[in-house]
């Protein structure tokens, strides 16, 4: 694919790193935009959201898949990831899965995305978990509703 357009990248919020570069795509049943996330919005604990990416699909894969891979994973509160992670959880983090199955390295970046009102829509930006993919803990993503004010600016000034 051919870079669309790079802007100046701003320096993030604290602890968080999107990168923004948009790619000029050809929709199709596979392949469509998603909505991002209000700051308001609400994902409840035990939603069913989906995320995808080319990573690994176990830590000691010795490839990554020529294939993009989506799993299904349900949402869950902050207090219950905090009785995984502990006091690693902040209200700028989302926790997804523990269910079977994980995002895992090379995924970093990519998307959690759930259903509002009939459309998909960017939840989360897949951060970090488990060191070995682990499917029974939760994956930790970039909570896009906490990012939503800094990603306005971020693209007005650009």
């Amino acid at each position: 694919m051919k870079v669309g357009k790079v802007g100046n990248r701003p320096r993030p919020p604290a602890r968080c790193l999107p990168v923004c570069v948009c790619f000029p795509a050809q929709m199709n049943m596979r392949v469509s935009p998603v909505c991002v996330a209000e700051t308001g919005d609400n994902f409840p604990g035990g939603m069913k959201c989906v995320t995808s990416g080319w990573g690994l699909t176990r830590h000691n894969a010795p490839d990554t898949p020529a294939l993009l891979q989506q799993a299904a994973l349900p949402l869950l509160t902050n207090d219950q990831c905090r009785r995984y992670w502990g006091n690693k959880i902040s209200n700028l983090m989302i926790c997804a899965g523990a269910s079977g199955a994980s995002s895992c390295m090379g995924d970093s970046g990519g998307p959690l995305v759930c259903q509002k009102a009939g459309a998909w829509t960017l939840v989360g930006i897949v951060s970090w978990g488990s060191g070995t993919c682990t499917p029974t803990m939760p994956g930790v993503y970039a909570r896009v509703t906490e990012l939503r004010a800094w990603m306005d600016q971020t693209i007005a000034a650009n």
